[in-house]
């Protein structure tokens, strides 16, 4: 198995050379690692430089966003190492065990599938950024359970089948991509991973691999203060996912949860965070906008606007 990793960052250094020495301690050895760099940023350059996997460092030439950055350090991947099996895309601040890819590739090669994600946790050892189980009773069980410990005593460590996951780490076939195709452009902002996964699920099984484990440790704790360029972030997801559930065929399992995610809009940043809601809604499902397109990129230029 020939894997490259993949993942794009805006102005991270320390959690990108964080993320190239855990991926340095795999026990499988990676084929390579593209990383994009959203900004002109000199030190994230130099993270990358400074590792020992084969790297390839792409300047984007501006922030073009999680959706469009994994892109072109996929095209990166496939372009700059043509005999890659699998594409492993991760998160900037992720911290993958040594053993976690060698689980992933097992557990995909068991349940004959072509995508496969870990289990993440916080730096407090509490589950987080988990995946849509197709088994509802599990993914129950998952939403509930505080640690992957309190998990496993539930359901075990074998792996389930999803639908959709979060791009926190996901392992991808090149065959599954072929089939599905890149992460989109114009996601620009959130609902990217979702829109990917989709897609890759609708052509290929997906797991979820509780044996596999992975450290998801954004800055700060993983605690998103609610100012409004969170609230631009969150309301140009709601967008994407409304066009995803009203405009695509693989997208039609979100419409489950889009209520619950815009009503969480509304308790999280207040009643006037309703007209997000209703614009979200019209631009993604009605007028067929993903938000970062234009007349679609509402709450991206709002966001520029504010600073």
């Amino acid at each position: 198995m020939k894997v490259v990793a993949v993942t794009a960052t805006y102005r991270r250094p320390a959690e990108v050379a964080r993320l190239l020495a855990a991926l340095e301690k795999s026990t499988l050895a990676l084929h390579g690692v593209v990383v994009v760099n959203n900004a002109d940023d000199p030190p994230t350059r130099d993270a990358v430089e400074r590792s020992t996997l084969p790297h390839r460092c792409v300047d984007a030439g501006g922030n073009l966003g999680c959706g469009g950055g994994l892109r072109l350090g996929e095209e990166a991947a496939l372009r700059e190492f043509p005999a890659l099996t699998h594409i492993w895309i991760l998160d900037d601040d992720t911290v993958p065990g040594p053993g976690t890819l060698a689980k992933l590739l097992d557990a995909m090669k068991d349940a004959d599938a072509g995508a496969a994600c870990p289990q993440a946790s916080d730096a407090e050892g509490r589950l987080n950024w988990f995946p849509g189980l197709r088994d509802r009773a599990v993914f129950n069980v998952l939403r509930r359970s505080r640690t992957p410990e309190e998990f496993l005593e539930h359901c075990g460590p074998h792996p389930e089948p999803f639908t959709w996951a979060t791009g926190v780490a996901l392992l991808v076939t090149r065959e599954a991509i072929g089939l599905a195709g890149l992460h989109r452009a114009d996601f620009w902002m959130r609902g990217e991973d979702l829109d990917f996964s989709l897609r890759i699920t609708a052509c290929v099984r997906g797991v979820y691999v509780p044996a596999a484990r992975i450290a998801h440790l954004p800055p700060g704790g993983g605690k998103v203060a609610d100012d409004f360029a969170e609230r631009m972030k969150h309301a140009a997801m709601l967008q994407n996912c409304a066009f995803l559930f009203a405009r695509t065929r693989h997208g039609r399992p979100l419409i489950r949860h889009w209520p619950g995610n815009a009503w969480r809009h509304i308790r999280r940043f207040g009643f006037f965070a309703g007209m997000d809601v209703i614009i979200a809604l019209a631009l993604g499902a009605f007028a067929g906008r993903p938000a970062g397109v234009a007349r679609g990129d509402y709450f991206r230029r709002k966001m520029v606007a504010a600073g």
